[in-house]
């Protein structure tokens, strides 16, 4: 249970929340704002696909896709373009729409063929963007392997909604490099199957991270050597099919093991550790890292996964353990900080300490550590590291605290990398109170530049508004987060909730000009463009 003397709306705890959004000042926000469509770069010759593309340039004529095309894979990267020509192949095949063959090497192109091809030189399309020319072949041109294979996701796009695509060359680049989706997998089990379903559903979109919740006080969905895994969890043969399945849709998988609150899964297992204030009182889902056995189980369970994530970030959580106002309750946490930190620690900076010991641990495999953004504010003595990369979620701890989180231009201007993932429009979650954010507000007036927390009414935020500079490189990009607190879903239920949801967020992320200015003409393009082959 948690603590009902305080307020009760947390990232993920949504009960009694209404009435203390309701009691709150509602700060205007004007629709039609600076990330509204423009009606004079939405345009109307562009093909469909979301994310629209970022440059087009019509031809007469037009490409028809044959029942027997060839797609051929040539020049100096032929090598490392047959997985992509394989999966592409594999999804052209599973939407019926050709039995394409494959052909590596000096082979000429003919009427009909698609060519992969690496190579590119042109410095705007970067990691991630690729030259689409469109007659009577089709040539994807790209500087990587990534780049390329986005390409075959406009084509599969474009060949969902008919044969014949209309000659002309696009060329399209992402602004954004994180480009995500987060499933709570911990508090519902979420199975194989549709998690490998997300996995393709978002490559389609051109998603390329997921960010898996395992764990958390109402369950532990990873197969553990300490038995501490709830049922149903993923086995580890299950998550490594997973990650090689990622891998060939060049999605980064990033896991998350929440400590030191949300582990009462793990101290269902581990009481002795349970925190417990100055009375006996237990602090429900938190763990006491003040007890060095604690500290060490916490190390244990970070060691047992990091050689089954091979991908570069580990994330650790750190929320929503205890505000400021309430260390006064645990003597202990606020003596092992100033034994650590000296006679000026507060009980925060022991938090702090416990993230930037766990960073050096995963920064020594090769990790670098996520957190969510609570433990960012202007008070204490211990600074976290500057590399960590901070999600972003909201701008309050609770309501009339003192102290709450660092604005993202602070953290910016700090030095940290930052992910949009304010609560206000990025949360999905089983039906309120509070209603879900508005879909036609993202899509009509939200920006990545833009962040909210977790105070709105209707369809507007009433907290947040803190923009970044459009250009800051620190700004690394957007997710939308599907939690399961305040309700539950079945798995269609959340598949059909996120579905219009991580395709605004790719279309936001992307960020090229939109082909549409409202969310209404957004859904027929949803509708045109579909889901992955397959699913």
């Amino acid at each position: 249970m948690r603590d009902k003397t305080r307020p009760s709306i947390t990232r993920r705890s949504f009960v009694g929340s209404a009435a203390l959004l309701g009691g709150m000042a509602a700060v205007p926000f004007a629709a039609g704002s600076a990330h509204a469509a423009d009606p004079a770069t939405a345009g109307t010759d562009r093909p469909q696909t979301i994310p629209a593309l970022r440059e087009w340039s019509g031809r007469s004529g037009a490409y028809h896709l044959g029942a027997s095309c060839r797609i051929v894979v040539c020049g100096w990267g032929s090598g490392q373009l047959r997985g992509v020509a394989e999966t592409f192949a594999a999804d052209l095949r599973a939407d019926a729409k050709s039995a394409a063959s494959i052909a590596v090497g000096d082979v000429p192109a003919a009427r009909g063929d698609i060519v992969l091809r690496l190579g590119a030189v042109d410095p705007d399309l970067g990691a991630e963007g690729y030259l689409l020319e469109v007659g009577d072949r089709i040539t994807v041109t790209a500087r990587t392997v990534k780049g390329a294979f986005y390409g075959t996701r406009t084509l599969l796009q474009l060949f969902r909604q008919g044969p014949t695509v209309p000659a002309g060359v696009a060329k399209d680049w992402p602004r954004y490099t994180e480009r995500g989706l987060m499933v709570d997998t911990a508090r519902m089990n979420f199975s194989y199957e549709w998690l490998a379903d997300r996995i393709r559903d978002m490559a389609y979109l051109k998603l390329n991270m997921l960010h898996l919740h395992f764990t958390d006080d109402e369950g532990w969905r990873i197969e553990s050597r300490l038995g501490v895994q709830s049922d149903p969890c993923l086995t580890k043969q299950q998550v490594r099919n997973l990650l090689a399945l990622a891998a060939q849709y060049h999605v980064t998988v990033v896991p998350e093991i929440d400590m030191p609150a949300h582990t009462g899964a793990l101290l269902a297992h581990y009481p002795q550790y349970q925190l417990r204030d100055s009375s006996g009182v237990v602090a429900p889902g938190k763990i006491d890292y003040s007890i060095p056995g604690a500290r060490r189980l916490l190390r244990q369970v970070v060691a047992e996964y990091l050689d089954l994530f091979p991908g570069p970030y580990w994330h650790m959580g750190a929320d929503e353990y205890i505000v400021s106002s309430a260390y006064a309750a645990y003597p202990q946490l606020v003596a092992y900080a100033q034994q650590q930190f000296g006679p000026n620690a507060i009980g925060k900076d022991g938090v702090r300490g416990l993230v930037n010991e766990m960073h050096d641990f995963v920064r020594d495999q090769g990790r670098t550590m996520r957190v969510w953004n609570d433990l960012f504010s202007h008070e204490g003595v211990v600074k976290l590291d500057q590399d960590l990369v901070v999600d972003w979620w909201s701008d309050l701890y609770y309501p009339f605290q003192p102290v709450n989180p660092d604005s993202p231009q602070t953290l910016i201007d700090a030095g940290y990398r930052v992910n949009n993932r304010g609560f206000f429009p990025t949360y999905d979650f089983p039906q309120g109170p509070p209603a879900q954010p508005s879909m036609p507000w993202t899509y009509e007036n939200w920006g990545v530049d833009t962040f909210h927390g977790f105070a709105y009414s209707g369809d507007y935020p009433t907290s947040g508004f803190s923009t970044v500079s459009p250009a800051a490189p620190g700004n690394l990009g957007s997710a939308v987060n599907l939690w399961n607190s305040g309700g539950s879903w079945t798995e269609d239920e959340a598949a059909v909730s996120i579905f219009p949801r991580l395709r605004v967020m790719a279309q936001k992320t992307w960020e090229s000009p939109v082909l549409v200015a409202g969310y209404g003409d957004f859904l027929d393009i949803i509708t045109r463009v579909g889901s992955a082959p397959g699913i």
